[in-house]
């Protein structure tokens, strides 16, 4: 609301005693005794012509830019302000009484805009005073509380919940404020919970809490959290009797773009033509590079060399190997080379990209003619391994700089998968983040009970630079601080929190549609897993067979 809008009641119509325009104005003003007094202009018509005394009144004299009410309190009975401006000219006045009627308009303003805004709000909202009694209690208390209005205004909110459970008078008593605090008035109500004490004058006369009922997503944060790890725990028992295993496993998500380098990777790795994997950081490049060795040459050496992580000097030693005396320094009895200890399988080179060009040509010898050299030998080794090079640069863009050889681009090029951006593949977010969730409540060994709903919107959001990567560090961070087994947004990293919106992610009123999909997905694995048995897949999913069937209608699951 606005401050009092005292300055449309100043008036301008007075002048001094014995000043010309007396006649026109209604005040008349007279300093005596360094005071300012004043009378009306009919009163002092009157006092000439019965010849009375004159009787003035004392006028209060505030500097207009200082005025505040409770200047007020400096003179009780006087009826009339006068203003003045720094150079204590003055600008006007304003009678008392005028204020008021302006004081009881705003106050009428104010209730009313007030049990509006309550109405309106579909939160709780409370507010006690500073001896703890209701003195505010909104339809959405009502609603998440059971308790009426009629019954609690009025009276210490000590009566209705346990005191320990009470914020709102820790608040009143330290006036600490709480913001998205997840909290249990009740032991069957979970909440989040914003608290602020309500000051004056440097006391604190009330609190004021806003409180969202978030029990059902609790529970359904609880329930997805246990499909998820019972599914996950299902899975790798299932790897791990299961001789023929799919190395694509590793790869998760099921979104189409994923699915789809998927099902590109597996056609090329029935080949032993080299393949290069183009994406972003993060994005899971050796994850894919491993799944197509695993598919054809899984007993044989998968052997990755960052390009990146190598000093141009020691490129040639590490890729080609060195023969015994080649280089002060080095092993006395030499060393095989990446390419050597590959043999028959595969090696990985990733950030190809960062390359030298003069490492770029001995890389491509290799590959023209399938033999090298050892440092500092004489003799010809074949080079019998598949290539797969991994990189997060644009190799053609380099390659018209001048920065990489044409001739090696399409030596590496002959098969080419680009891994997707997480960006690219939102409604893999969720998936991702469950499992993850899974994992590092295992390798902390904490227990995690509920996830704030306003975090997993803020992950669809999120733009992912980092990617997978990135997604797997902020949920190891999420997970070591969380509280009690719950995840709140302030767990998250600033960056995340303060991230704007991206133009390709799901409106906000999508979030639950989001969610409804996953869990869709999830309770369609359990029934198919357990052929249709409907029980069998309640306990596979940790609910009960009423949940199950509730679900199911909700979702319109109907093929079971």
């Amino acid at each position: 609301m606005e401050k009092l809008n005292f300055k449309k009641y100043i008036r301008t119509d007075f002048c001094f005693e014995h000043d010309n325009d007396f006649k026109k104005n209604t005040v008349l003003l007279q300093y005596m005794n360094s005071d300012l007094y004043y009378m009306g202009r009919e009163e002092y018509s009157f006092y000439k012509q019965q010849a009375k005394e004159l009787y003035w009144k004392k006028c209060l004299l505030i500097l207009l830019d200082d005025f505040d009410l409770s200047l007020l309190e400096m003179d009780l009975l006087a009826e009339m302000i006068v203003f003045t401006d720094p150079d204590s000219s003055i600008i006007g006045y304003v009678k008392c009484q005028d204020l008021l009627k302006e004081l009881s308009n705003d106050f009428e303003e104010l209730q009313a805009y007030f049990h509006t805004i309550m109405d309106t709000i579909e939160n709780s909202v409370s507010v006690v005073d500073k001896e703890g009694k209701t003195i505010v209690w909104t339809e959405g208390a009502e609603k998440i509380f059971s308790i009426r209005k009629e019954d609690i205004l009025g009276k210490d909110m000590k009566n209705f919940f346990p005191e320990e459970m009470l914020l709102n008078h820790e608040t009143l008593l330290t006036g600490k404020t709480f913001k998205h605090h997840l909290h249990k008035p009740r032991e069957d109500l979970f909440v989040l919970i914003n608290i602020n004490p309500v000051v004056v004058n440097a006391e604190i006369i009330g609190a004021v809490a806003v409180e969202t009922d978030i029990t059902s997503h609790v529970m359904l944060s609880q329930e997805l959290l246990s499909a998820s790890s019972k599914i996950q725990q299902l899975q790798n028992e299932v790897s791990r009797l299961n001789n023929a295993i799919d190395p694509f496993q590793e790869i998760k998500g099921s979104s189409l773009e994923i699915k789809n380098a998927i099902s590109l990777a597996k056609k090329m790795a029935k080949t032993d033509e080299n393949v290069l994997l183009l994406g972003e950081t993060g994005v899971g490049k050796e994850v894919f590079a491993k799944a197509i060795h695993d598919e054809c040459r899984l007993s044989k050496p998968f052997i990755a060399l960052n390009c990146g992580a190598i000093s141009p000097a020691l490129f040639e030693s590490e890729l080609f190997g060195y023969e015994k005396g080649a280089f002060s320094g080095g092993d006395p009895n030499g060393k095989p080379g990446k390419i050597e200890l590959a043999d028959e399988g595969t090696l990985f080179l990733d950030e190809v990209g960062d390359l030298p060009l003069d490492q770029q040509v001995k890389l491509l010898r290799v590959l023209e003619n399938k033999t090298y050299y050892s440092v500092g030998g004489l003799k010809v080794k074949a080079a019998n391994c598949r290539i797969i090079a991994a990189t997060n640069k644009n190799l053609e863009e380099m390659v018209e700089r001048g920065e990489f050889r044409e001739d090696l681009f399409y030596r590496l090029n002959t098969l080419t998968i680009f891994i997707p951006p997480l960006r690219k593949r939102r409604q893999d977010i969720l998936e991702l983040f469950h499992l993850f969730i899974h994992e590092s409540s295992l390798k902390y060994s904490l227990d995690i009970t509920f996830i704030a709903p306003q975090i997993t919107q803020l992950l669809l959001e999120y733009e992912w630079k980092g990617n997978i990567r990135e997604l797997k560090n902020a949920v190891d961070r999420i997970v070591l601080l969380s509280e009690s087994g719950s995840i709140l947004p302030n767990t998250l990293p600033e960056k995340i929190l303060m991230g704007k919106p991206h133009s390709l992610l799901p409106a906000s009123n999508e979030l639950q549609c989001e969610m409804n999909r996953y869990e869709k997905q999830k309770i369609l694995d359990a029934l198919k897993g357990e052929n249709g048995n409907k029980s069998e897949a309640a306990k596979r999913l940790g609910i009960t067979r009423a949940t199950l069937y509730n679900k199911m209608k909700k979702l319109n699951i109907t093929d079971f």
